[in-house]
């Protein structure tokens, strides 16, 4: 079944790839149906068919899918390039009520089950197949739709299978969100019991309660998985996060350095202003959404709307969104790295842009803010300059600051035995002085300010940003 979903997506991959408009991709689509077993000369795939509905109402579907002449299943066509809209669906849905049909199939970008559930008032998408090789849920689409196989009853099991599973996942994510947002509470009164259980015969409940008081226990989500971290305030040690800051910038033509997404964004935005009549279509075909990866280049608000993207993925303030010659708002996704933005400015020489990359000097702070970062420096014991990253809440501390060469009066042995071995792995003493040759990072600010002034120290207040506040007023 795997070999049998290659050759049907192979050709509408190669559609997608090619950029190719409606009439040739639904004459592709007609083409690959016959691969799982539907036949034209039969009147099995229908064209556009002209369907009398009603005393004096017609329609006309892309795509009508029949057997022994009794309609099984429609789809609605739309180009590989073009980004589904509400109307798309709504169209698809009307085709299926008036047909009487409870299967629907939408292809376009990619390929899409509805499922029009009984007394519903809305249809249901239960599968989003993407168009490329050995994809498992493909196999699952060829199951369902080749000939042989085919049901409606089979295609109903299905789908209330699916919406069982959705629920079931949406559960899980609601417990998920329940732990992120109570992760204190609910970890440390799961600990609190596992902790009794094991050493309640050498220590006393207060004092298990009272440790557990000590800690800070947090609970994030990425990737969509869970994960469950445990630290104390002041004693966390430097960690290599796989997301380290990039200083790197970017310029066109000359003008201002820029973090990555703001690159983006303004060469979107050039490319529109110097092409007044481009449609969206063409612009999704010079920003192709693989630029980026899974979220685009370039989405329709509409589509950020319906696919339930969070706002950081994308620039969706009221002065970043762009409109084009069709009247169409769309966003630049905010969501670039070293791997992907690389084809960004490749993309931006073929058009003709000169681009300009730095990255000797951090950004400014106003710009580092718009990054989701916050350019700061603490001066107690120390000249070390930072950058605070509001989404994860931890800090750099630049290569070139200069920490404290001693360490407090009143630091506890197993902080300066810690704060030791940072000093070893990153700074470097310059005559009387204790240099930091690499940035390190800290899980938070009051870590950091632990390690610069050598000592306790309450990192909020201590580093400050360009208006000299705290980083309090940026805390979650």
């Amino acid at each position: 079944m795997q070999e049998k979903w290659n050759q049907f997506v192979y050709y509408l991959c190669e559609a997608k790839k090619n950029g190719v408009e409606e009439p040739e991709y639904h004459s592709t689509i007609e083409a690959q149906l016959q691969l799982l077993g539907w036949m034209r000369y039969k009147n099995e795939i229908c064209h556009k068919p002209n369907l009398s509905i009603g005393n004096n109402g017609h329609i006309q579907p892309d795509i009508l899918v029949q057997k022994d002449e009794k309609k099984q299943f429609v789809i609605e066509v739309k180009r590989p390039l073009h980004t589904q809209i509400a109307k798309d669906r709504d169209q698809l849905v009307s085709y299926m009520r008036q047909l009487k049909l409870k299967a629907g199939i939408y292809i376009g970008e990619q390929i899409e089950i509805f499922y029009d559930r009984p007394d519903s008032d809305n249809a249901v998408s239960v599968l989003s197949i993407p168009l490329e090789l050995d994809n498992k849920r493909g196999v699952r689409f060829v199951e369902l739709f080749s000939k042989e196989r085919f049901s409606k009853e089979a295609i109903v099991q299905f789908c209330e299978e699916r919406i069982k599973e959705m629920r079931h996942q949406e559960s899980l994510n609601k417990i998920k969100d329940n732990l992120i947002t109570d992760a204190q509470k609910l970890i440390a009164e799961g600990m609190k019991m596992y902790l009794l259980e094991k050493y309640g015969n050498t220590f006393s409940q207060s004092d298990i309660v009272g440790m557990l008081a000590s800690l800070n226990f947090t609970a994030v989500s990425k990737d969509g998985l869970q994960s469950v971290a445990v630290h104390q305030e002041q004693e966390s040690e430097v960690v290599n996060l796989k997301r380290r800051y990039d200083k790197t910038r970017y310029s066109i033509n000359g003008g201002v350095p820029q973090g990555k997404r703001r690159f983006v964004h303004q060469l979107v935005k050039m490319y529109v202003e110097q092409h007044p009549t481009v449609s969206f279509a063409e612009l999704e075909k010079v920003f192709n959404p693989a630029l980026q990866g899974s979220y685009g280049v370039i989405r329709t608000i509409n589509y950020i709307r319906e696919k339930g993207y969070k706002r950081k993925r994308y620039m969706l303030e009221e002065n970043e969104l762009l409109h084009n010659s069709d009247g169409i708002t769309f966003a630049v996704c905010s969501q670039w790295r070293v791997k992907n933005i690389s084809k960004m400015v490749d993309l931006a020489k073929k058009l003709g842009y000169v681009v300009t990359i730095s990255g000797d000097s951090a950004p400014s702070p106003a710009e580092s803010e718009k990054e989701g970062v916050i350019a700061c420096v603490l001066t107690r014991n120390a000249d070390a300059k930072g950058i605070f990253d509001i989404a994860t809440q931890t800090m750099i501390v630049l290569k070139g600051s200069k920490i404290n060469p001693h360490h407090l009066d009143n630091i506890r042995l197993n902080i300066k035995q810690k704060r030791e071995a940072l000093i070893a792995e990153f700074a470097e003493r310059s005559g009387d002085e204790l240099v930091l040759v690499k940035d390190a990072t800290f899980y938070s600010p009051s870590a950091a300010a632990m390690f610069c002034v050598g000592g306790s120290s309450n990192g909020w207040r201590e580093w400050r940003d360009e208006n000299n506040n705290g980083l309090d007023i940026y805390r979650k």
